[in-house]
């Protein structure tokens, strides 16, 4: 038997009927192979799943990582990898993609704002980084030390344990969409008519479409995903006038944008292929 988990709508925002499209598309994907399939809520998850080979969820609330954890420890295939996920603060990925050589600069969980005016020039970002952006909030896009005053007292009276203030890169600004050890790999660009969670991507503007290596940044994608444990992968990069990428952000089980049906294809394939080698063991 193969879980899926959905995710839980706070988990979701703007984008809680295209999370649940790729989840279907999923969900029919193992049909049409035949194989046993059981979905099941990320908020009313069992103690266990004694009949389970395998479960693939999109939940992100701790208490389901940390059951998803005890299950992988239990020597059950969990596909995004849980321990992964509940490493993966904002400031560790941004660690794990300097490792790559192609992150932007990064000032992580420093509070005083004089540092990080110190350290990276106007305009920057400041991201929370203990859970994914649910609100435009959790996300500042700041232009002077007033701004990011302002932003870091919000940050602080929130109580957000990881904030990580970034560079902000002129060029094209991508998202792509990857699952790591297939072909599967697509990108778009979000502000020439894509979809955008918080109209934050106007800050890169209309986009010159500067020629690049997608198969580059899909060889550095899957590097990402395999440090970070998130096999099933979305992410924005930033594409310079001369070819070079910046990867800005990297996150976990998108929705995929227009790719859905076909990220499933890949999800599912993938899934298998991990399955198959276990049995091979």
């Amino acid at each position: 038997m193969i879980y899926l988990i959905s995710r839980d709508a706070r988990f979701s925002p703007n984008s809680t009927t295209r999370d649940e499209t790729v989840f279907k598309a999923v969900v029919l994907q193992f049909v049409l192979r035949g194989r046993a399939i059981r979905t099941l809520d990320e908020s009313g998850l069992p103690d266990e799943l004694p009949d389970a080979e395998a479960v693939l969820s999109m939940g992100r609330s701790v208490e389901t990582l940390r059951r998803l954890s005890a299950w992988e420890r239990g020597g059950l295939l969990v596909l995004n990898a849980p321990d992964g996920l509940l490493e993966n603060s904002r400031s560790r990925l941004s660690e794990l993609i300097a490792r790559s050589g192609v992150g932007a600069r990064y000032v992580a969980n420093e509070r005083e704002t004089a540092t990080v005016a110190e350290r990276l020039s106007f305009p920057l970002w400041l991201k929370r980084g203990d859970a994914c952006a649910q609100t435009a909030g959790d996300v500042r896009f700041v232009t002077t030390r007033e701004e990011l005053d302002e932003a870091m007292t919000y940050f602080m009276e929130k109580g957000y344990a990881d904030v990580v203030a970034e560079e902000h890169l002129e060029g094209d600004l991508i998202k792509f969409y990857g699952v790591e050890g297939t072909e599967f790999f697509r990108y778009t660009y979000p502000t020439d008519g894509g979809f955008s969670k918080f109209g934050l991507e106007k800050h890169n503007g209309t986009p010159s479409f500067f020629p690049f290596s997608s198969h580059d940044l899909k060889q550095t994608a899957d590097e990402i995903a395999r440090s970070s444990g998130m096999l099933f992968y979305g992410g924005d990069a930033v594409i310079g006038s001369n070819g070079e990428f910046s990867v800005i952000d990297f996150n976990d089980w998108p929705s995929f944008g227009d790719y859905a049906q076909e990220a499933a294809i890949a999800i599912v394939e993938r899934t298998l292929s991990l399955l198959q080698d276990r049995s091979a063991e």
